[in-house]
């Protein structure tokens, strides 16, 4: 029986602005278990970033409010104080952020960084701290790993950064790593390490991967289960292999077509036309609608609840008729 991790129930993600709250993350509920790799996939502004900073207590509520219902190994994370999550993070629950030089701080070494871990987390002297810190980027494949703990961030390249990053998120061997974005603006070579990486690290500590990004590729690399996002919503959900082989929601279908093919024989990309709604603009309907092909008479007149059907989840008038129990 799978042990169930993490647990998000009915999260509202909404950002303050001068003309009142505005939804981000709208009605997402999903779980993670144990060792396992789950993506949450979507273009660019559809709330995956935004899922994963809420989900990590990193929302500020001069910034935002958070609402429902966020519970770790049963534990309600919203509840949680300042002192509880600080205690959390970087222990049971860290994050690889998009973007490892804004991530890191210029003026400490990269030691001193991941030092820091093991210092607010664990007991080890100061010894002890230095000597795991190098144990780490050995582990992560950074050479001379002895000095590059004496070298600041800006002396390393983008991919040695990005190591730097999954060293201080793995460092005490988390229950659960949430990866945004890890392979952005890597070179391909750079990019397949760090997917190896991750991959032997889940091996060998059984850690679970909340896996945000927009690139089908890695999805299909490390993925046990899809989460497919639009608009703040959980669109479609599915194993792996039938998100590829069989996906039933129009913009999953989008989201494939879009993507250069070796065994297709396309003369060009079929883009999904059209853009994605305006955060905050009022719609009765789906909020695919206007770039839908499928779109009915229903279909501007309510918005569609995820449905089951067969082994998978999505949010589409097409398959009202079909929905099962799961």
């Amino acid at each position: 029986m799978k042990s169930v991790l993490l647990e998000v129930d009915e999260l509202f993600m909404r950002f303050k602005t001068e003309n009142g709250l505005l939804t981000a993350v709208n009605n997402v509920s999903f779980q993670v278990n144990k060792g396992e790799t789950v993506a949450l996939v979507g273009e660019s502004g559809c709330g995956k970033s935004v899922t994963s900073l809420s989900i990590m207590g990193l929302i500020s509520k001069q910034v935002g409010q958070v609402e429902g219902s966020i519970r770790f190994k049963g534990r309600e994370l919203t509840r949680l104080s300042d002192k509880e999550m600080r205690a959390l993070r970087g222990n049971e629950l860290s994050m690889i952020f998009q973007e490892p030089m804004t991530s890191l701080n210029p003026v400490h070494t990269v030691g001193k960084q991941i030092g820091e871990v093991f210092k607010l987390h664990t007991n080890f002297s100061k010894a002890k701290q230095e000597q795991e810190t190098v144990e780490m980027l050995k582990k992560v494949g950074i050479p001379r790993a002895e000095k590059i703990v004496r070298e600041f961030p800006h002396q390393l390249s983008g991919g040695m950064k990005q190591r730097v990053m999954i060293a201080m998120a793995m460092a005490c061997q988390p229950d659960l790593l949430i990866a945004d974005e890890p392979t952005t603006a890597l070179d391909v070579t750079i990019q397949a390490q760090i997917l190896e990486l991750m991959n032997e690290l889940k091996r060998n500590s059984n850690t679970a991967i909340l896996l945000i990004t927009h690139d089908l590729g890695v999805v299909a690399e490390m993925a046990d289960r899809v989460m497919v996002m639009y608009y703040g919503e959980i669109v479609e959900e599915a194993d792996v292999e039938s998100i590829f082989t069989n996906p039933k929601h129009p913009y999953t279908v989008g989201l494939l077509h879009s993507v250069p093919s070796m065994e297709e024989e396309r003369d060009r990309l079929d883009p999904i036309k059209g853009n994605v709604p305006v955060l905050g603009e009022g719609m009765s309907g789906c909020p695919f609608l206007s770039r839908c092909n499928h779109a009915h008479e229903k279909c501007m007149q309510e918005k569609p609840p995820l449905m089951n059907v067969a082994k998978q989840r999505v949010r589409c008038w097409l398959y009202a008729s079909e929905e099962v129990a799961i």
